[in-house]
């Protein structure tokens, strides 16, 4: 049986998740569950795409993720599942899977009675049932997508000697995690020294390997797992202390 993940902004004292997890022992029996995260920022579908971007390659072929945020079915229209790199993602037609840095192979939909049928809960209703057709039946009964509605992803702009990024996620610890990808930026640098401006008064000069490259509450920058510039404070909350909510903008200069 198929792995199932579920990414939502439900929050993780909600009720409603037992009784998805009971639901799905019941109708999905065998497969083997694992919750993403239920602590995505409310409505915030960027901050979903982010999310389901760091894990998808470190699950095996055909694995089904659900992604329930923003999944108004009256707003949006049917549900869809697109095909990803070997593996099922279902969701609302909301833009979300525009901002994937995976490419999509196929988009499918369901039908319209069953995305009507989620009601006021969409993942019980619609994607719980959808994720039980894809392990049984694979794609069989449903029907190529007709358009899919694109959402503009937040970009980092780049220039000849800087560029500017925008805080697209806060972890746990505080870290603040940037749109700039390892790959842009060292296209972008070229060998040249760095001045990341951080805010009005904190900056750093170069990218750590390790969080312990610092003393304890010293501020650092390092790579995470999948190559996106993020910023710490060892020990420390830099979203707190160095003013980087989501949305802020950090600057890298060249020289």
């Amino acid at each position: 049986m198929a792995t199932l993940t579920l990414i939502s902004d439900l929050g993780v004292d909600n009720y409603d998740l037992a009784r998805f997890r009971h639901r799905l022992k019941q109708e999905l029996s065998g497969s083997d569950f694992e919750m993403i995260s239920a602590s995505v920022s409310r409505h915030d579908v960027s901050e979903a795409a982010y999310v389901l971007d760091a894990v998808l390659m470190d699950f095996e072929a055909d694995s089904i993720h659900i992604v329930d945020v923003e999944s108004d079915m009256k707003k949006f229209g049917p549900a869809l599942v697109a095909r990803i790199q070997d593996q099922w993602v279902i969701t609302a037609n909301n833009g979300l899977l525009s901002l994937l840095r995976h490419g999509l192979d196929a988009v499918f939909q369901a039908d319209e009675a069953l995305s009507a049928a989620g009601g006021t809960f969409t993942l019980l209703n619609t994607y719980l049932p959808l994720a039980q057709h894809l392990a049984m039946k694979g794609t069989a009964g449903l029907k190529k997508a007709v358009e899919i509605h694109e959402k503009s992803g937040l970009l980092p702009t780049i220039t000849e000697n800087a560029i500017r990024g925008t805080i697209i996620y806060v972890d746990h610890f505080g870290n603040a995690v940037t749109n700039i990808a390892r790959e842009d930026l060292e296209r972008a640098a070229a060998g040249r020294k760095m001045n990341i401006r951080l805010n009005r008064f904190n900056q750093l000069k170069k990218i750590s390997d390790h969080y312990a490259s610092v003393e304890v509450g010293e501020a650092t920058c390092v790579w995470t797992s999948h190559d996106y510039l993020q910023v710490s404070i060892y020990h420390g909350d830099a979203s707190r202390l160095l003013g980087l909510e989501k949305g802020k903008l950090i600057t890298i200069e060249f020289k």
